[in-house]
């Protein structure tokens, strides 16, 4: 009978061992795990869309992707546009927007005809308050925009704008 009793407060001191070492290994490896995927992006990056053209005859563009800052107040936009099952003479068209605490405005474009794969672009502008993001069809033979839908916003500053000597 010692043997038993020996051999059930053994499994016990085991049973309690386990059970104030795990939680101690579980929150160090999950912070190791965050610290390691904190460290892998240098930037916060946030995803934006799928935003879409309106539609023509059943079809619309669509455009995705990625916005960050890269602390060095260069604001990036990367993207992917698609165009599916539109006729020959529409493409997709998306236009980002770009502005300052000024006002000031600078945009950019990508246009991807025709239904095989989509059309990567990445633009990048200094001094940015916020972006904005639409996506349109480009009409190759009136050469203008058409079927847009809304300007969508990806990115705001965290930045007020206000005086830091004040």
């Amino acid at each position: 009978m010692n043997r038993t009793i020996r051999s059930l407060m053994g499994l016990a001191a085991a049973t309690a061992v386990i059970a104030v070492g795990v939680p101690a290994l579980t929150s160090s490896a999950s912070a190791a795990t965050f610290t390691a995927g904190k460290a892998a992006s240098a930037y916060d990056v946030d995803y934006w869309g799928p935003y879409y053209s309106r539609y023509f005859d059943g079809s619309r563009a669509k455009a995705t992707g990625r916005v960050w800052d890269d602390n060095s107040d260069r604001v990036h936009v990367q993207g992917k546009l698609y165009d599916k099952n539109s006729p020959q003479w529409l493409c997709g068209y998306v236009q980002v927007k770009f502005e300052n605490l000024d006002g000031d405005e600078t945009y950019y474009w990508a246009k991807q005809c025709g239904s095989s794969g989509y059309r990567s672009f990445h633009f990048a502008e200094d001094d940015v308050d916020n972006v904005q993001v639409r996506v349109c069809y480009w009409d190759n033979s009136q050469a203008k925009r058409k079927y847009c839908g809304n300007w969508d916003y990806i990115y705001q500053s965290d930045d007020d704008g206000g005086d830091d000597d004040e």
